[in-house]
């Protein structure tokens, strides 16, 4: 029967069993639908999230989301609490369903939304349609009228992928987030999923009830850490409290000010380097100058996997204060934002993961993490990745997108020229040699691009240039970002050149320090001085610890587009590597 086939398609679809919820709630939907004879997909994937029901038109769609609660009470903006459960408040998630397949779906067709809520009369909205019996359904489905064959199929083979970066909301939003935070992010297909709205929703009631708090926010590339960091940051601000969003990396936090203007002096770095950063011992000092005796109600730590431990131990200044992390994304070896040490140095916290994926899809995101593990993987589908073997081709294609429109963005290994500012009498030549990090001739004197035209540099002022690289408005194929430029950040298509640091030999992964000019952080702890000493002192080396950093470099260049990645390998043994794990 129906229901049968719901289970097992849902088995085959998503490799797991439903739940016992799941199941009992297909069982009712399917008696009700009983004899309703209209062309219709069930458990339509939106992300990581799920419609019920979508019903398909001419050229039209109905999605339905059906709710079999009894009991429905309100506890605040985006969530209620069902049968004594908090979840997502039902029109906010239609609406936000229907909000993304208008805007991100291939099909093209016209989709409109009905919450159908058939155990419960008390539940009112004026965000969406409600209706609660089945012949006030069917009136919804005799008004579309049933579609043909090809429009449920333009539907079941097309795509949900994002065609917007949240700094072209941030961007465009600026006067209605200062009213709405989160209505304002729906509006344009951002709305939150489940698991963020109760975060939000909890944070924003430990401002309300005065409590101290602190909440842990785990989540892995692309999983939403960053638009529900700022959706928190904007609503307390909007709400009259004093709030801040803080941040390490210099080159994410001049594109968020640069974006956020009216925002931009409750943006702040954590770590300085000072001593006047948020986590920093100096900040009271800081803070006294600026704000007075002022109470901070909220600090929301975006990219919190790049404290140190003493920055944990100093950074709550709040009487909230939120982490966001992914101990994936570490970057350098003085870097501890772990689950463990937050557990350790936090008190009093709430923890939290979010799951879903918002920028490159999960199953993408795991794929990257196989062929970093040196497991054999298979690439979705749906999401378009290339390997080239000419740089030239790969550019061609990334150009081609470019003109029509698309947003690219172009990120390299940090190897081959140290992209340093200019400091002191360089003769202008030396000055362009550091800076190119494509073409001929180059700092390290690799000579791969002799003989083509093609010259791309580093990305290398953040008050300026990457906020208007990030924004779309230079070149994406004439500057590159490294991975200290492009975390936190997205394109639509991303375009990675794959250094000769990690390479394959012998059937595995390890690294040759010779060509890592990545010379971030401390002196004698940047990854150049860790690599190279696995050279020169091979007794005093931790070659784990380097193997951990470099490929926590690849797996954030790797996921940072919505749509696709191309990538092109310095190394032609690394490139046929990754052709054998990824079977392209």
């Amino acid at each position: 029967g129906t229901y049968d086939k719901l289970v097992e398609a849902y088995r085959e679809s998503y490799g797991e069993e439903p739940s016992l919820e799941q199941k009992n709630a297909w069982r009712k939907l399917v008696d009700l639908l009983k004899g309703l004879e209209f062309p219709s997909v069930w458990e339509f994937p939106i992300f990581n999230e799920r419609a019920d029901i979508i019903f398909v038109g001419k050229g039209r769609a109905l999605v339905v989301e059906a709710k079999g609660w009894r009991n429905v009470r309100k506890l605040g903006e985006g969530i209620v609490e069902a049968d004594g459960e908090e979840r997502l408040d039902p029109c906010y998630q239609l609406t936000n369903y229907v909000t993304k397949l208008n805007l991100f779906h291939s099909s093209g067709l016209k989709f409109d939304g009905v919450l159908f809520m058939y155990n419960n009369r008390d539940y009112m909205s004026d965000e969406c349609r409600v209706v609660r019996t089945i012949d006030e359904l069917r009136k919804e489905l005799d008004q579309m009228g049933p579609g043909p064959e090809e429009d449920l199929e333009r539907l079941v083979n097309g795509r949900v992928v994002l065609s917007k970066t949240l700094l072209d909301i941030l961007n465009r939003e600026k006067d209605s987030l200062k009213r709405d935070v989160a209505r304002a992010l729906l509006t344009e297909g951002f709305g939150l999923s489940e698991e963020q709205m109760k975060v939000l929703g909890r944070v924003m009631r430990a401002l309300e009830n005065g409590e101290r708090r602190n909440f842990l926010v785990k989540g892995g590339s692309g999983s939403g850490k960053t638009l529900l960091a700022v959706t928190i940051f904007l609503e307390a601000l909007s709400r009259g409290y004093l709030a801040f969003l803080a941040y390490k990396n210099n080159r994410l936090i001049n594109v968020l000010r640069d974006t956020m203007k009216d925002w931009s002096g409750f943006i702040l770095y954590y770590s300085r380097g000072d001593g006047h950063g948020v986590g920093e011992e100096k900040f009271h000092e800081w803070f006294r100058k600026h704000f007075g005796d002022k109470e901070i109600d909220l600090v929301v730590f975006d990219e919190a996997q790049r404290m140190t431990e003493e920055v944990i131990k100093n950074s709550q200044r709040g009487r909230v204060n939120v982490y966001f992390y992914d101990d994936d994304q570490v970057l350098l070896i003085n870097e501890a934002g772990t689950e463990e040490n937050f557990r350790k140095y936090l008190g009093n916290s709430e923890e939290y993961e979010l799951t879903s994926a918002f920028r490159a899809p999960k199953e993408f995101a795991h794929a990257v993490k196989g062929v970093l593990e040196g497991k054999r993987v298979e690439i979705p589908q749906y999401y378009d990745f290339r390997i080239f073997s000419r740089i030239e081709d790969m550019f061609k294609e990334l150009g081609a997108l470019y003109e029509k429109g698309r947003k690219v963005a172009l990120i390299c290994a940090f190897t081959e020229s140290e992209g340093r500012k200019s400091k002191g009498k360089k003769s202008k030549n030396q000055d362009s040699i550091e800076k190119l990090r494509i073409g001929y001739p180059l700092q390290s004197g690799f000579d791969l691009y002799k003989g083509t035209d093609i010259r791309v540099k580093w990305l290398m002022n953040e008050r300026t240039e990457y906020p208007r690289y990030w924004r779309g408005e230079l070149h994406p194929l004439k500057y590159c970002a490294s991975v200290y430029g492009s975390q936190g950040l997205e394109a639509e298509y991303v375009g990675v050149v794959w250094g000769r640091d990690l390479i394959w030999r012998n059937n595995g992964w390890t690294f040759d320090p010779d060509p890592i000019t990545d010379n971030v952080g401390d002196k004698k702890k940047t990854l150049k001085s860790l690599a190279s000493r696995c050279k020169t002192d091979p007794g005093n080396c931790d070659r784990e610890k380097v193997m951990r950093l470099l490929k926590n470099r690849y797996y954030i260049m790797l996921t940072r587009g919505m749509r696709g990645t191309f990538v092109f390998f310095e190394d032609k043994e690394t490139e046929n590597a990754v052709r054998q794990l990824t079977g392209i």
